[in-house]
């Protein structure tokens, strides 16, 4: 039971502060219990930090991998992709909140192993259904990987401009119209920046059922 408040205490305070700015007691007063009690849950500020990116990484990573259909066009898939990762953003918004406080792209391979790993699994998957689209002639040809790491980005900046301008309460009913609403903008976006065909470029009844 404290483990898990202990987690979502942190991940609030991480997430408004930053790792650096926040400390051990701020995430004890945001629990509501003492330090002794925080230091028996966890052994210090860097255990907890590394223990979020850890639990929400991976769990950001298995999200995305179950939205995709891997029979459906690589179109499509895209969509998918870009409704699962505004999905899990806008309903961990303080954990996104500590991504926007690293000021690192998502581009670029974090430093930290355990965050590698889990970057790898989600630049692969959007790697895969890029080059996929290559060989149909949906995207432009080229580099996957390193247009992957583009789209990624792209997806950081405007998710990150969406939840700064949207409500602050994921319960209310204009979230889920927020959420569709982003999804179907980058989604627009992506096609704009990959597809040759100017026909890409506007909205598709297929493809926007899928969002």
């Amino acid at each position: 039971m404290y483990r898990d408040l202990v987690f979502e205490s942190a991940e609030c305070t991480f997430g408004r502060k930053g790792f650096e700015h926040a400390t051990m007691q701020d995430i004890a007063g945001e629990a509501g219990i003492s330090l002794k009690t925080l230091y028996s849950v966890f052994p210090g500020k860097r255990e907890l930090y590394e223990e979020i990116q850890r639990v929400r990484g991976q769990a950001f990573v298995a999200h995305v991998a179950e939205a995709l259909d891997a029979k459906a066009t690589p179109l499509t898939r895209l969509s998918q992709m870009v409704a699962a990762y505004v999905d899990f953003l806008f309903a961990h918004r303080d954990w996104f909140g500590i991504q926007l406080h690293r000021a690192v792209s998502w581009g670029i391979r974090p430093r930290l192993e355990f965050a590698a790993s889990y970057w790898e699994e989600g630049l692969d998957t959007v790697a895969g259904i890029l080059r996929e689209g290559q060989e149909d002639g949906v995207f432009y040809p080229g580099d996957a990987a390193s247009t992957a790491a583009l789209v990624q980005s792209l997806l950081q900046t405007l998710v990150a401009q969406a939840v700064d301008r949207g409500p602050d309460n994921p319960a209310e009913p204009a979230e889920a119209d927020a959420v569709a609403h982003t999804s179907a903008e980058i989604f627009l976006h992506l096609r704009r920046l990959l597809c040759p065909e100017p026909d890409a470029w506007q909205p598709v009844e297929d493809e926007a059922a899928s969002l």
